[in-house]
């Protein structure tokens, strides 16, 4: 199964529409595919108490026990794993980089051989979306450079990456104090390249799995 984890607050917005593109490029290519949307959760990020890194200990395994738990035990068996947040103030949501944190931490050890404890080799992805121009898409991505280079470590193969950048943030414009942005510019960038960045999204998904059918 592929699976999708939606750092949005909103459950149909930017992030999820990219996440959904994947997933349904992924399907086309028959995979098995699950959406989880982070922000219901209630749930916290690593709160670094070691438990996965004691001697003899439970390797691979985050001790922390809310409604997390369950996700990290099924991304154990995904066949396939994408993360999607929008970009505040260049930074991945408080959701995903909980997700991520525990995720990354309970899998790794401070040893000099066998650092990484997933034991399985997997494909995975970073989707990100933004209000900015696409110009300034390498300084949003700059702060995440060791996050994907770590991932691609620990699951066996490097992570793609899919942006959407100059996001449509506001249904009406005018009602917000937003006139740093162009609306019409705005509207024209959402109706003309954001479908393009879906199907970007849709043949990376597609690409996932179909390396993940491979192996």
């Amino acid at each position: 199964m592929i699976l999708a984890f939606n750092g949005s607050p909103r459950l149909k917005g930017n992030t999820a529409a990219m996440l959904q593109a994947a997933l349904d490029g992924a399907a086309s290519a028959g995979a098995e595919t699950r959406l989880i949307h982070l922000y219901p959760l209630k749930a916290k990020g690593c709160v670094s108490c070691f438990s996965c890194k004691r001697k003899g200990g439970r390797h691979g395994v985050c001790a922390m026990n809310d409604e997390l738990s369950p996700i990290l035990e099924l991304m154990k068996q995904a066949d396939g794993l994408i993360f999607g947040s929008p970009i505040y103030y260049y930074n991945v949501t408080p959701e995903l980089l909980a997700l991520l944190h525990r995720f990354m931490f309970s899998n790794m050890l401070y040893t000099k051989q066998d650092r990484w404890q997933y034991g399985r080799i997997v494909p995975s992805a970073f989707i990100y979306t933004f209000g900015v121009p696409p110009e300034m898409t390498e300084s949003i991505l700059a702060p995440f450079a060791a996050v994907h280079t770590r991932m691609g470590e620990m699951l066996g193969m490097e992570s793609e990456i899919c942006c959407a950048a100059n996001a449509w943030q506001f249904r009406d414009y005018s009602q917000y104090e937003a006139d740093l942005f162009d609306e019409a510019a705005k509207k024209r960038y959402r109706e003309e390249v954001f479908p393009l960045e879906l199907e970007k999204a849709r043949l990376m998904g597609e690409r996932m799995a179909r390396k993940a059918l491979q192996r």
